[in-house]
Order: structure tokens, then sequence, then C-alpha cells
């Protein structure tokens, strides 16, 4: 035996049969419950002690292959990962590994966006990821995994690749130039737009090898469930040499089974001493450990920030957007200037600039910036009115609906707004004002304005639109309550105005909730907005708007 570099990562340890019940997560769910949003399997990882479980030779012990009936033979692999040199996925929550099996022929290329489950609250973190565009019809696969105290959403979508030259048995893996090539290639659209068009691209044509990392996986059983362990060679922390991170895993479908194996895995390697009650965060400290020290210094300022626009949603807020900018190691973030000084910062390609003055006159340039400190030029100048006090924008607070009587909204009075929508004049609407999207700002989830909603005397309501289209073909809305994935609502067409509503009826329950209405298809306009249990739709502008309530 020899002893263990994994024993300083290890704090105070709680005692087993302790941990188990404080470890147990307080929510049980039902596979039903996560059908709109994405359905996860589960994978329960647990850290061993290699200097108990592994021999001399860095291979499993007897005592433990025959605990687990995996016996002598393993699988051998080598995986590396790609990220910039400012670590820009791990930023973002992403992680892409190109990974190689020695009896098989191809790599498997893998897209992983992790989020974190808080307080065992599963469908919170689904519903994060689908309002980020990743939920059940993304072409994604869902897997919760869960350690020793924490358990991690990962979305991952993988592919099997050939790549010339590198290809076949054995493992041998591509270098930095092909791996940028085969990365970009293959990535899924989600990934390649994730903050802006083509970031997840920009990303991988400026990313390095992290690794590559070698490990072996025994398979063996546990409570009749396939058990894998794998052991992985690693750079020690201060990369002198090497040290070995020893991983029990099993995957069910079922979260009562993942629990109550997990509860009894844990159990039984606390009984033989092998249990280390400490997560292994195995892909931030790789991507920590082998990143590659600046050959020299970083003088090169990220390029300038083009296509700049400003548009003025409300008396007191104006929303910028841009291009992307490049650079040799990678752009961190963006400076936005307001009148020459700076307003604020930010990772994406848009930015909100809030509590502005009424009908004042703002203008703006925009600076990228690296992880060297080098910012970019300015960008072109844009500038941007805000409208007139009282004239649409951010209520604050939020609307009574009584289900016995209906209740009208004001569409340009929301609650929150995000992405294209603006509030623009409109003379033959309720207030003269509407909320529009441009021709050209296509189906998103994360293109909607929210009201904030007290229900009474809640059930089945219709939500009737005034609304129209810019199109010689009708455009549409997609209406939903609390984020669900909602009904289509289909507008006139022509710039005709004319109330409208889903097919069907929606659920409305007593108590708070959030009515989204989205963008489907391009170009749509909202006037006023009309709830209630009848399907009859109003007349003319219909009745007197609600007030919203702080």
């Amino acid at each position: 035996m020899y002893a263990s570099p994994m024993k300083r990562m290890v704090k105070t340890a709680v005692a087993g049969t302790m941990a188990v019940a404080l470890l147990a997560a307080p929510f049980l769910y039902s596979q039903s419950a996560f059908a709109a949003v994405g359905t996860p399997n589960y994978e329960v990882k647990l850290t061993l002690d290699p200097a108990l479980v592994l021999d001399s030779s860095h291979n499993l012990v007897s005592s433990v292959r025959s605990e687990f009936d995996t016996g002598s033979s393993y699988k051998s692999y080598k995986v590396q990962y790609m990220d910039t040199a400012a670590q820009s996925l791990q930023g973002q929550g992403w992680s892409e590994r190109i990974r190689k099996r020695d009896d098989q022929s191809n790599h498997e290329i893998q897209y992983k966006k992790r989020y974190d489950v808080v307080n065992g609250d599963i469908n919170a973190a689904l519903t994060q990821a689908a309002s980020e565009g990743l939920d059940s019809s993304s072409g994604f696969d869902f897997q919760v995994d869960w350690g020793y105290s924490k358990q991690t959403l990962s979305i991952d979508y993988e592919k099997d690749v050939t790549i010339s030259g590198y290809s076949g048995s054995g493992l041998k893996m591509p270098n930095e130039s092909t791996s940028r090539t085969v990365s970009v290639s293959n990535e899924p659209s989600k990934f390649a737009n994730w903050t802006s068009p083509g970031w997840g691209t920009a990303q991988l044509n400026n990313a390095l090898v992290y690794g590559p990392v070698d490990f072996k996986r025994y398979e063996g059983t546990f409570d009749d469930l396939d058990l894998d362990i794998e052991v992985w060679t690693v750079m020690n922390e201060a990369k002198t040499g090497n040290e070995y991170w020893v991983e029990a895993s099993f995957k069910t479908d079922s979260y009562s089974e993942a629990s109550s194996t997990r509860t009894a895995l844990i159990n039984e390697l606390n009984s033989k001493g092998w249990l280390i009650p400490q997560d292994l965060l195995r892909t931030s400290q790789i991507i920590e450990r082998y990143a590659p020290a600046p050959a020299v210094p970083d003088t090169t300022a990220p390029s300038t920030p083009t296509n700049a626009a400003a548009t003025s949603v409300s008396s007191s807020q104006i929303n910028l957007s841009w291009t992307a900018s490049m650079d040799n190691a990678g752009v961190i973030g963006y400076n936005i200037y307001r009148n020459g000084v700076l307003a604020g910062s930010t990772t994406g390609t848009t930015y909100s600039d809030t509590g502005l003055s009424a009908s004042t006159s703002y203008s703006y340039t925009v600076k990228a910036k690296d992880a060297a400190g080098n910012e970019s030029a300015a960008s072109g100048t844009v500038s941007a009115t805000t409208l007139a006090a009282g004239n649409g924008g951010s209520t604050g607070g939020a609307y009574n609906v009584n289900g016995s009587t209906g209740t009208y909204i004001e569409a340009e009075n929301y609650t929150a707004k995000n992405g294209t929508f603006v509030s623009a004049a409109c003379s033959a609407c309720s207030n003269g004002l509407n909320m529009e999207t441009p021709n050209g700002s296509g189906d998103s989830n994360m293109n909607y304005i929210a009201y904030t909603i007290n229900v009474t005397n809640g059930g089945s309501f219709y939500v009737h639109v005034l609304s129209s289209g810019v199109d010689t073909s009708s455009d549409s809305f997609t209406v939903a309550i609390d984020s669900t994935s909602g009904s289509q609502l289909t507008t006139t067409s022509n710039g005709t105005w004319a109330w409208k509503k889903p097919s069907s009826s929606i659920s409305i329950a007593n108590g708070t909730h959030t009515l989204y209405i989205k963008v489907r298809e391009d170009g749509a306009k909202a006037d006023k907005i009309y709830l209630s249990k009848s399907s009859t739709a109003p007349t003319g502008l219909g009745g007197t708007a609600a007030v919203p309530v702080s």
C-alpha cells in the first residue's frame, strides 16, 4: 500500500449512519413530473480511498473485486477536455470532452451543461434548464449526478465520431488543431448559440486541450445493479507527479431506487472503511491541473464589437445588443459605456440599462475585454431616447384576476420582459401603445413579456389577446402559465387588429402565477390581454384595464 494524496482532499468526515440520514434527499418525484422539461436518469457516484482499495500497481485489491464481483479485467480509456485559456466554457457551466476506449474504433465527443440542484429540488433545476432552451425537445439527455453531498443536473449531447488519422484500435488522441476542428463540426446548435449566435463556435475555435488523462473501468454489480469502479491517473496538484482517483458509480431510471441503493452502498463502503465522504469534482479539477501555462503574456486586444444597436423599451430602460468579438485567447466579457462613462459589464452580447430618466437621450459604446485585461476599441456610438413617463414598462406589481368577472391588462404594462419585445406607439390601440417584436426575432422561450397575476375563483381560463401580425400570413404567440409549454395563439395578418385566443382553455389555480406571452412567429403585436372563463371574445378595445397592486 502507499500514502494516499486523496487524503489531503478529505476534511472532517461525518459518521456513516448519520451521513446517510442527513444526505437522504427530501424530495421524491414521479417521472411524469418532469415530462415538460426533461426526464432524467440518475447516476450515483461515490469516492473510494485509493490507499485502501488499490494495490502497488494501482489495480483494485482482491477484497474490492470480490465484494463487487468485478473480476481482474478492465477497459482502458483516455479523455481530454476542450476550453479556452480563460476557461470560458467552465464559466458558463459547460464542458466539452473527447474520449477514446482502447477496444473501440471511434472517439466519443460530448457537450455537457451542468446545473446545481439546491436542497434536492431537481424540478427547479430542470425548469431553469428549460427556460434556457434545454427541455425535452432539445435533443439532449438528462441525468442527475448524485454524489456524497451534492446533486448536479447534467444535460449532455454525445456523438461517436471517426477522426481521420486517430480512430481505430488503441488510445490515440487528436492534436489541438484537429480537436478544435472536430469539436466545431459536431457541436449542437444549443451549445453553438448559447449566449449569442456563434458563441460556442468562437470558444472552440480558440480552445486548448486539457489533458489527456487515462483511466480504467472495472465492471461489477451491487444490489442487482451494474456497478462501475473507475481508477483515474491524474496529475497531482503540485504538478510534480500523479495521484489516483477511485470512483464507484451506478445508474438507474428510478429516483427511489437511486436513493435507497445509494444509502445501501454508502453503508457498505463505510463498513469496509473504503469511503471518502467527499464529492470528487473531476472535470473542474482536471481543467485546473492541466491548464497550459501561457508561453508569452497576452497583449492582444479583442476585435471591436460590431453592429451595436440601442432600443428604448420603457421610460427607464434601454436595451443594447451587438455582434460578438474575437480574441486570440478568448473574450470574457464586454464593458458598456453610457455617455462616455462605464455603465456596466456583461458576459453576453446584450445589456439592459435601467434606472434611466424618462424622455431622455442616451449614447452608448461597447468594448470587449479578455482575461489579460486587454480592452478592444470602442464600437460605433448608438443612441436611443427613453419613452415618456407613463408610456408602459415594468409595473413592479401584480394584477388581481377574478375568474368570476374577467380581467383586462394593458400589454405594455408588463411585470417583466426579455428578448426583442418593445413598447411602440399605436394609434389604433387602447392606450396608444402596443408590445411588438420585429420581423426576424424568431421563436424563443427567452423572448417574452410576463405578468404577475393573483388569481381568485380559479379554474379553466381563456386568454384572449387583442393582437395583430405584420405579415401577409398570420403570426403567432405562445401563451403559457408559469413557464409551462403553453398553447399557440394565432394573430390576424396585414396589420388588422382582432381578439384572438388559443384553441383550448388554460387551467389556473388560485394563488400567484406568471402569465407569459412568448414569441412563436416574429412580427406579432399585442395591445391588450383579457383573462376570463368565458370563451366569448370581447368586442372593440374591450373594457377598462386593471391596475397592478404593489
